[in-house]
């Protein structure tokens, strides 16, 4: 039995005869509502994602996820979780398995789910794939991102510092594209970041220079077998403008027609490692790639502007009051707040040293100030976003969207009320980049309206 493969031994105790009562609400022998959704995270579809979850949700109750795969020993493709997201690699064949989900806490019979899911893998035609490149990249935004040194992977001479992504912005901010077509564009913006033999003296932003300003026709050639970006076209570059295959650039009128960068592609193939021999020694850069977030994933805030929140007697009726203005400043530390959908089914309410109080939280008349338990995101909290029913599930109590008080049946008055989950009718733009929210609490309809961040 898997269960007791995993380490979970039931221990079966002779209760004694001592009277006990329970209210006739009570039934301590169900877990009532379990379901979990499946996801797809990979373009192979062969990496797959669950997320299990009950109503009424329960924190204390621990899901036995088994994703069915026959090929597997020692239960391999079977995890715990208390609500997050697990995640398992089938083989990349197309094939159907039966998903499993139990869900156990103590004092409960277990109770267990199953459902059918079919992995649809397809191998790409070489002659007609992609070359893997195609797309928008950064260098990535972080410490260590580019450096140099005497050896391969050493950046002993001199590396980025976190600080860095802020000072040298308009160097993080620049784009590299490799287009479908086999087209290659630097699109710098209004400025980059420039060095002394460039003429700036300290380096420093400023406007991008001929012939490294984008102003030429670049191609590109990716070699997978060799690990190598071959760009062509005088001025075009990774990472830095002054790094070659034979030396740093003291001019840029000596820019070369071409360069060839060695590559490595992480196995999701969105992270580029680059490390170049110019000569006298080694650069390295990491590049990322620019990747749109899917349905909701990603960071949201409330629209900056007027009605952006608003309660009423009906669905899309702000009647009883909305949001001016003005309430973008006088309510910043409300406007500020982030509502993070992550890619692994977590969600985090990021609210920073304050957000919006009101009198049901004890700050009459209400103003800015510290989060209250539990909404503070001290929880461990998951969602689960449904688009075909157009809604979005936040489990974990304190979780919330746009007003911490509003819930699927009242508006609280006490934060301890706070209750398990909330689900949310939303709605998202053509873009995917605006949520509207219209929720019945109960005794009338509040409205949100998010924007991708």
């Amino acid at each position: 039995m898997k269960l007791l493969n995993k380490g979970i031994y039931i221990l079966s105790l002779l209760l004694l005869s001592i009277p006990f009562a329970c209210t006739e609400e009570e039934d301590f022998s169900i877990i009532a509502g379990l379901d979990f959704t499946v996801a797809t995270l990979n373009a192979d579809g062969n990496q797959t994602g669950v997320v299990p979850t009950t109503v009424p949700g329960d924190g204390r109750i621990v899901y036995t996820v088994d994703f069915g795969d026959p090929a597997v020993s020692d239960d391999a493709d079977v995890f715990m979780t208390s609500g997050p997201m697990v995640t398992y690699s089938y083989p990349k064949e197309t094939a159907t398995y039966t998903i499993n989900v139990t869900a156990s806490i103590d004092g409960k019979e277990d109770v267990s789910i199953t459902k059918e899911h079919t992995i649809v893998f397809s191998v790409k035609d070489p002659a007609t794939a992609g070359s893997g490149l195609e797309g928008t990249w950064k260098l990535a935004p972080e410490a260590g991102a580019l450096g140099v040194g005497p050896n391969k992977n050493d950046v002993s001479w001199w590396s980025n510092g976190a600080a860095d992504v802020t000072t040298r912005a308009c160097l993080f901010d620049d784009e590299y594209v490799f287009n479908a077509d086999g087209s290659f564009e630097n699109v710098l913006g209004a400025d980059t970041w420039l060095e002394p033999w460039q003429g700036t003296d300290p380096e420093a932003c400023g406007a991008p220079l001929f012939p490294h300003d984008n102003s030429g026709n670049f191609t590109y050639t990716y070699d997978a077998t060799a690990g190598t970006i071959t760009l062509n076209g005088k001025g075009a570059f990774l990472g830095l403008a002054k790094v070659t295959n034979t030396t740093q650039l003291t001019n840029p009128a000596d820019a070369p027609d071409s360069v060839t960068y060695p590559v490595e592609l992480s196995a999701d193939g969105n992270t580029m490692e680059i490390d170049i021999d110019y000569g006298d020694g080694w650069w390295s850069f990491t590049l990322v790639r620019d990747v749109p977030p899917t349905g909701v994933q990603g960071s949201w805030v409330l629209a900056p502007e007027a009605g952006a929140l608003g309660v009423g007697p009906n669905k899309n009726d702000v009647s009883w009051w909305s949001n001016g203005a003005a309430d973008v400043t006088t309510r910043a530390c409300l406007f500020d707040d982030e509502y993070v959908f992550n890619a692994d089914g977590s969600f985090e309410n990021v609210l920073g040293a304050d957000t919006w109080l009101e009198p049901w939280q004890g700050t009459d008349p209400e103003a800015c100030g510290a989060p209250l338990f539990p909404h503070d995101n001290s929880g461990n909290f998951t969602y689960t976003y449904d688009a075909t029913a157009g809604t979005i599930t936040l489990n974990g109590k304190g979780a919330f969207l746009g007003l911490a008080k509003v819930t699927n049946t009242t508006q609280l008055t006490n934060p301890a009320d706070a209750p398990d989950s909330v689900t949310y009718p939303v709605e998202l733009s053509a873009d995917g980049n605006t949520m509207e929210i219209d929720i019945d609490y109960g005794d009338g309809w509040w409205s949100f309206r998010l924007v991708r961040k």
